[in-house]
């Protein structure tokens, strides 16, 4: 009899790392908006072992749709 390993979660799309570029071509924004956003600490970012620092679109929609309340 074989185990069977569980199968790894699926992660949302909104959830997926992106960077500032491909977030900004994802919503139909500026680049420099997210990277002012994300320099302001308005939205949250990642970073891996490159330096580079990502978003996710869950957490720029959150913050978009928090502005406009």
């Amino acid at each position: 009899m074989t185990e069977s390993k569980p199968a790894p979660p699926s992660l949302d799309p909104l959830d997926r790392l992106r960077t500032f570029k491909e977030a900004a071509d994802a919503l139909g924004i500026p680049y420099y908006k997210i990277q002012r956003a994300a320099r302001n600490g308005l939205v949250p970012t990642y970073g891996i072992l490159n330096g580079r620092r990502y978003v996710t679109l869950r957490d720029l929609l959150d913050r978009m749709s928090a502005g406009q309340a």
